[in-house]
């Protein structure tokens, strides 16, 4: 009896240690299919191209960018104003 009640608990450490290598995968997984978001040294090459933006949900037309003192901001061709690049995220795409 005594010899059952530890192969049961050798039983359950085992399932559940599958079970966690199991979900370790599969977050591996999605994290390895995740979008990765633009950098601020790419930017350049995406000037006048579509890229997601995260904050509006929208896909939007990167018309520039610009860095003053520690300050970096971009634009977009549907707006006239400076937008914080910290506040957002841009894609090559679409991510909800």
């Amino acid at each position: 009896m005594k010899i059952e009640k530890e192969n049961n608990k050798k039983n359950q450490k085992n399932i559940k240690s599958e079970k966690k290598k199991e979900n370790d995968l599969k977050q591996k997984n999605e994290e390895e299919n995740k979008p990765i978001p633009l950098k601020w040294v790419e930017l350049d090459q995406y000037i006048g191209k579509p890229v997601w933006d995260t904050r509006e949900e929208e896909w939007r037309i990167l018309k520039g960018y610009k860095r003053t003192g520690n300050t970096y901001s971009i634009t977009f061709t549907d707006i006239v104003d400076w937008n914080s690049y910290n506040d957002r995220l841009l894609y090559l795409e679409e991510v909800r």
